[in-house]
């Protein structure tokens, strides 16, 4: 299995010098994420950083992993592009997927990301899965509804609301998607969330797992919140 890991943010609003690199209970975000996909038996994953972002391509090959890392090292223009790229460069070599993709904010629970994958495995018609959590205090959670009794996702954002869902940073991706990728890219597109619901408007099969609470690590004080969460998670 492959999987990607979206690490080009620029971390302005933790006021820190790289996000990738800030520490939630002694360890960088970049290295959690990367053991909680470990977790999952991946056997390639594919990371991208910014061009001002190489001392986290240094911190991350200084420690032993049990996957093959392959870097893309470039400045996006936002979270759309950056997820596109993770997917392109995982398709290059014609492999059909499905992709487990992540952001390095995401503070989940221990083996949480193995069980979104085994719970997700199953929808195989879906284009995309997206892990889901409550929406917290998050400042801009997107939220999803699904059909009443099913995964499968019929709102994503705005039209969602108001619901008890939120994602949580975490996708299982097929990469039929990127036959969106140049039409979006081409229209202005510029931010995930509204690249999901153009798929969802466009008919793409997207479902939806609920998985325990997750923190989306943006602001100083989600720092202490997730130092929080990840005591409690192992009491």
């Amino acid at each position: 299995m492959k999987a990607g890991v979206i690490a080009a943010g620029r971390g302005e609003r933790l006021c820190a010098p790289s996000k990738p690199l800030v520490k939630i209970g002694g360890r960088t975000l970049i290295e959690r994420v990367l053991a909680s996909i470990g977790e999952t038996g991946a056997s390639e994953v594919a990371i991208i950083i910014n061009e001002n972002s190489l001392a986290v391509r240094a911190h991350v090959e200084a420690l032993p992993w049990p996957f093959a890392l392959h870097w893309i090292i470039e400045t996006t223009a936002s979270s759309m592009h950056s997820f596109l790229r993770v997917v392109e460069t995982l398709a290059a070599d014609g492999s059909d997927g499905p992709f487990l993709i992540s952001t390095v904010d995401t503070i989940a629970s221990p083996q949480a990301f193995a069980r979104f994958m085994r719970q997700a495995q199953p929808c195989e018609q879906a284009a995309v899965v997206l892990a889901l959590t409550t929406p917290r205090d998050d400042e801009k959670p997107l939220l999803v509804r699904c059909a009443p009794g099913d995964s499968r996702i019929i709102a994503i954002g705005e039209a969602a609301a108001p619901s008890d869902f939120a994602t949580a940073g975490i996708y299982l991706v097929r990469p039929s998607i990127l036959n969106e990728a140049e039409p979006a890219r081409r229209d202005g597109v510029d931010a995930l969330r509204v690249f999901l619901a153009r798929l969802l408007d466009r008919h793409y099969h997207i479902a939806g797992i609920p998985i325990a609470e997750a923190i989306d690590v943006d602001r100083p004080a989600d720092v202490q919140a997730a130092e929080n969460f990840l005591r409690s998670a192992v009491l």
